[in-house]
């Protein structure tokens, strides 16, 4: 997936072109529960590349979270011709650059659709939203999912005389 600037901040939710140093915050706090979630979208200071990332702020963490957990980050930087490419992406601390098919484009999509809730005033359900968003569900295999559903017929009196019958499978 390669792409220009414009194109690619708005995979992730951000309808101008950054400028180096830039960047296009977002956020909501729930009082109630006492929970705070931000978005983030930052050019770095040589215009190359920009990173996204989602934090959860807990006032009151659940057991066994820490105060701040970084959600999602990823990062695209420019490439040949100019076109941008996403080349990290971490979600909960792992890394899942190349774990599925589409791992690039799946990721900007559960990025935006975080910044559309926190736009709305909400605070995303993110593995809800991973579950929904980023999986394998492609005909291909990865470390998330099977194989291929259809598997080739092969003939082997194809395979060892390729020219009788047409020279072909």
């Amino acid at each position: 997936m390669k792409e220009t600037l414009p194109e690619m901040l708005k995979r992730v939710g951000v309808d101008y072109e950054l400028g180096p140093y830039q960047t296009q915050p977002w956020s909501h706090m729930n009082v109630d529960e006492g929970i705070t979630c931000s978005g983030e979208v930052r050019m770095s200071p040589d215009g190359q590349d920009f990173e996204a990332e989602l934090q959860m702020m807990y006032e009151t963490p659940p057991e066994g979270k820490r105060p701040m957990e970084q959600l999602m980050w990823l990062r695209s930087a420019v490439h040949k011709d100019e076109k941008w490419e996403i080349t990290n992406l971490k979600l909960n601390g792992e890394d899942e650059t190349n774990s599925i098919y589409g791992w690039e484009e799946k990721g900007c999509t559960l990025f935006r659709i975080c910044v559309k809730k926190l736009t709305n005033g909400e605070i995303p359900d993110f593995e809800a939203i991973c579950k929904d968003h980023f999986r394998e569900d492609e005909s291909f295999a990865g470390r998330r999912g099977g194989g291929g559903s259809k598997s080739p017929k092969i003939r082997p009196e194809k395979l060892l005389n390729p020219q009788k019958g047409g020279g072909g499978f």
